[in-house]
């Protein structure tokens, strides 16, 4: 997305709360979310569109053939679905975007991210989509930002590899077993919009079909 479309999108998802940002929660299981500032320390608003997630992955979708369908692939299913031989198909994005906003001094410590299932147990998600909304050379508060980076490591937190906020940019990776952060912020704001790629299980007929 260009810089300017970047800086409507923050626009259009703070006139949903007139311009307030509540903090961040962690989810604890259960469905639960709790205040846990030592693990994640930033701002977020909540906004649903599917409109407006079905234009950005129309922008995405033909770039990332490979997660359009998922089989044995047990890092990115988890291993039951894949002993199950489960075959899982891309159906959308969630329409349930979160704009994060972290400021100074916070951070999002080592974490993999949670798998989201529908109500009615038809859809699961197994991907991450974020969309970076600024960098060092476009901060809301005409400040150089400094730090933000995601950051994916080595569960023994030997190895780590750096993805820099672009503007513009989407990051998408699985879920599971895939320990990351959002590095401390050291000046400036960063501000990012996460959701997930959603799927259904292909049926036993269609899976016959698609191997015709």
């Amino acid at each position: 997305m260009s810089p300017e479309e970047c800086k409507a999108l923050v626009a259009a998802a703070e006139s949903t709360t007139e311009g307030k940002w509540y903090r961040a929660l962690v989810n604890v299981g259960g469905g639960r979310q709790r205040m846990i500032e030592d693990v994640r320390n930033c701002g977020r608003i909540i906004w649903d569109s599917t409109e407006m997630v079905a234009k950005i992955w129309s922008r995405i979708e033909a770039s990332v053939p490979e997660i359009h369908r998922l089989e044995e692939w047990p890092k990115v299913t988890g291993i039951g679905p894949s002993k199950r031989k489960e075959v899982w198909k891309m159906t959308r994005l969630n329409e349930r975007m979160r704009f994060l906003k972290y400021s100074s001094g916070e951070y999002f410590r080592p974490h993999c991210d949670g798998t989201y299932e529908t109500p009615d147990r038809k859809e699961r998600s197994y991907f991450t989509l974020h969309l970076y909304l600024n960098d060092a050379t476009s901060d809301p508060k005409g400040e150089q930002l400094k730090g933000g980076s995601t950051t994916f490591h080595s569960y023994n937190m030997k190895n780590t590899l750096d993805v820099e906020p672009k503007i513009g940019r989407v990051l998408l990776f699985q879920h599971k077993f895939l320990l990351h952060s959002g590095d401390d912020v050291i000046k400036g704001t960063k501000l990012t919009m996460r959701t997930d790629i959603m799927y259904e299980e292909v049926k036993d007929e269609d899976v016959a079909m698609s191997g015709t």
